[in-house]
């Protein structure tokens, strides 16, 4: 997908030369596109319905970690202490 948009975007610059050579890039990415979408939706899907959540697992794995998923905010209030 991130290919097809490069090539999207530099196809833009060229719209005002409107001729056959450049349609050649929007005949390719508009349908190679749309079914990589396809494609990559119904994975997701599959991911997500097969997606199994134990909050006591999740629980767990933050009071093992000493509260440190939250270091950020920590390493944010630092920089900002005069």
């Amino acid at each position: 997908m991130r290919g097809n948009a490069v090539a999207a975007l530099e196809n833009v610059t060229l719209w005002h030369e409107r001729d056959i050579s450049h349609s050649s890039v929007e005949r390719i990415i508009f349908p190679d596109s749309c079914t990589l979408l396809d494609y990559m939706l119904g994975l997701m899907t599959k991911m997500i319905d097969g997606l199994v959540v134990y909050p006591e697992n999740m629980a767990r794995n933050l009071e093992l970690s000493l509260g440190l998923w939250n270091s950020q905010t920590v390493l944010l209030a630092l920089i900002k202490r005069d």
